[in-house]
């Protein structure tokens, strides 16, 4: 598959503080890539480098398979549709605001019409239409922002934290509509969130930004410890955990949520990790739950919602976490 970017050597620095450390990495086109991550772990200024807003103080992007230069960045740029988890508006109004990309793109005023409207319609923002800028909310103008950007049908939508300021309804809109592009694979999406839960159910490839690097696995089972070589164990100080034979050293170990199975008893299975816990919290989403558990490592499993009545849980019932050795992925 044709990569939507491909990246080398890409370092960005403030100060004494490296922001991104990429010695290679690659977003395949027509794919749904999520990032995870705290605030301040890069993903903002990853994305203003990724939007060509800003320039690397090194190495090399390949956007859609053209390198990116000079002289043709302002051209690549428009290939491109960035909504910044802080937008800009134009103090004009709400259609002015979302048709003013296609204007100063020569698009005629017949289509630039037609194509507002129906992004207004599809995202139901009709009661703001005639709205000025200045009389918005926060999550008003995020909104905006979205169908600003999504009416110009980008090859590749970059969206920073696009859930931050929205409301319910209008999050399972977007949610729907980013579904709707991933099932069809209509463009490249490059979003970021700190909703786990929403990254697994939107992304076709979820990965975190740790310390200035992605890597392919995200943050929800992140476990700190050492790893034993001679016992090919990682030991977290609370619990051993069997990872096999690792041809680096590492502090740091993933497991993916929907790699635990969940149970009453302990199985008796090929899976060499099996742990007793109890149950800590639930997350509905739709019909999966994540379901929270302190086995002495805090650990976050997705399961159906089947599942969960089959397990009949409550905060505080007892529960088996097993995973298989291969599940668990080296970080760091």
């Amino acid at each position: 598959m044709t990569d939507a970017y491909r990246i080398e050597g890409l370092h960005y620095k403030y100060g004494d503080n490296s922001v991104i450390d990429l010695a290679q990495y690659e977003f395949q086109q027509a794919m749904t890539h999520v990032l995870v991550g705290p605030n301040g772990s890069g993903k903002t200024t990853l994305f203003n480098v990724l939007s060509l807003l800003l320039k690397p103080l090194s190495g090399e992007i390949y956007l859609l398979g053209e390198k990116v230069i000079d002289e043709n960045r302002l051209a690549l740029r428009r290939r491109i549709g960035y909504v910044q988890q802080r937008p800009y508006l134009f103090n004009t109004s709400v259609f002015e605001n979302i048709a003013i990309g296609m204007k100063l793109r020569g698009v005629s005023k017949h289509l630039r019409e037609s194509r507002t409207n129906n992004i207004i319609e599809q995202l139901g923002l009709n009661s703001l239409k005639n709205k000025r800028a200045h009389e918005l909310s926060g999550g008003e103008m995020q909104k905006i922002a979205l169908a600003r950007t999504l009416v110009l049908e980008p090859e590749i939508l970059i969206l920073d934290e696009p859930f931050t300021y929205l409301d319910k309804a209008f999050s399972l809109i977007l949610e729907t509509l980013l579904l709707n592009i991933r099932e069809h694979k209509t463009q490249t999406v490059i979003i970021s969130t700190h909703d786990h839960m929403r990254a697994h159910l939107l992304g076709d490839h979820v990965s975190s930004i740790i310390n200035g690097k992605l890597i392919d696995e995200s943050t929800i089972n992140l476990i700190h410890g050492r790893y034993l070589s001679d016992k090919q164990v990682f030991d977290t100080g609370k619990l051993l955990i069997t990872i096999g034979h690792a041809n680096q050293e590492t502090s740091i170990i993933a497991v993916e949520p929907n790699e635990i199975v969940l149970s009453l008893h302990e199985l008796d299975s090929s899976m060499r990790n099996r742990f007793q816990g109890h149950v800590t919290g639930f997350v509905a989403y739709d019909d999966r739950i994540e379901v929270s558990i302190d086995a002495g490592e805090k650990f976050h499993a997705v399961i159906s919602d089947h599942a969960m009545k089959e397990l009949d849980l409550e905060i505080g019932s007892k529960i088996w976490v097993s995973f298989k050795s291969s599940a668990v992925k080296l970080v760091n």
